[in-house]
């Protein structure tokens, strides 16, 4: 592959995961200006597997790999921080996500509780249910990143929702047609 196809292959993959990378780390570290660096550092490795001549049948996963793998590397590293002080500054006034369309999961009452909710459940479940719910990810393609099976990443993503829906108090016979974490399941 030539070089011109290379970067246009490496800007289009760019431009449609640089934001929900950045969120993803952000949302993991808590940090802005490591989400930064851990965002950085992970299209530098996707350049260096572009060049190569990696196959990536799902550029979005692989991507998303990366980065989960570069997050493990710095928690081996760092203490860990909570979720809550991502959505906070050091005022602790609310602070604003970086796009319209994690804003408007944000922006709601529902999106901060629920995102703080899922920070309670298992560790186990909390990363599969955020990016399913959050980051919108099938579930092949969390199975790839975590490394697990599909049929792993699907059953990890159900009783993660089940813990939430414990730990919310949400009764699914009173309010089934109510559920908000039911309704982005069907979409």
């Amino acid at each position: 592959m030539n070089n011109d196809s290379l970067t246009n292959q490496f800007k289009a993959i760019y431009e449609k995961e640089a934001d929900p990378i950045f969120r993803f780390c952000l949302v993991r570290v808590s940090d802005r200006e490591q989400a930064i660096d851990l965002t950085q550092e992970t299209f530098t490795r996707l350049w260096k597997k572009l060049r190569e001549g990696s196959e990536m049948p799902n550029a979005k996963s692989f991507v998303f790999t990366i980065a989960h793998n570069l997050i493990i590397d710095w928690y081996r590293k760092k203490k860990s921080l909570s979720l809550e002080s991502v959505m906070e500054d050091e005022s602790g006034e609310y602070r604003e996500p970086a796009d319209e369309e994690h804003a408007h999961v944000m922006a709601s009452a529902e999106g901060r509780y629920l995102l703080s909710k899922i920070s309670e459940i298992g560790p186990s479940y909390r990363h599969a249910v955020y990016l399913r719910f959050v980051e919108g990810l099938s579930p092949p393609e969390i199975a790839e990143i975590i490394g697990v099976t599909a049929n792993a990443a699907s059953v990890r993503i159900n009783r993660g929702l089940e813990e939430l829906r414990k730990i919310t108090g949400y009764n699914e016979n009173l309010v089934r047609d109510k559920d908000p974490i039911r309704e982005s399941q069907e979409k």
